[in-house]
């Protein structure tokens, strides 16, 4: 399904992009509420979450044309799972004092899940009739 592949490059860019916001604050400053949104409000995080598990667990069942029927798009799938527990896990309520330290000394690991991510979401976007297993 066409709207599963779009929702889920979508996902991922913007996974990307919450990643990026700290490395990149002024060219990235459009992105700063929506990332403080997730943080500070549990309902929009959970949501977040949410949705991260539906879109991988329909990409996984309906995948793209010449996809595998149960397989799907493994790669990208597996990554919006990903990217869905680590948020829900890094700006959780109970572990903000770890999720804050963790991002004071991790700034370049994050960057570089960011650029994963959106290599990720490139390939996707760029080469949707591959099969990424």
């Amino acid at each position: 399904m066409i709207q599963l592949y779009l929702l889920s490059v979508a996902y991922l860019v913007f996974s990307a992009l919450l990643l990026l916001v700290d490395s990149y604050r002024r060219k990235l400053s459009f992105m700063l509420k929506a990332k403080s949104s997730i943080r500070e409000n549990i309902k929009r995080l959970n949501l977040y979450f949410i949705a991260g598990i539906a879109i991988s667990m329909a990409m996984l069942f309906l995948p793209m044309s010449p996809g595998p029927m149960i397989a799907g798009d493994l790669v990208p799938s597996a990554f919006v799972l990903f990217m869905a527990f680590f948020f829900r896990i890094l700006y959780s309520e109970r572990n903000r004092e770890r999720s804050d330290a963790y991002l004071a000394g991790k700034k370049q690991k994050l960057k570089k899940l960011g650029f994963i991510s959106l290599y990720i979401a490139l390939i996707h976007f760029l080469f949707p009739s591959i099969v990424l297993l």
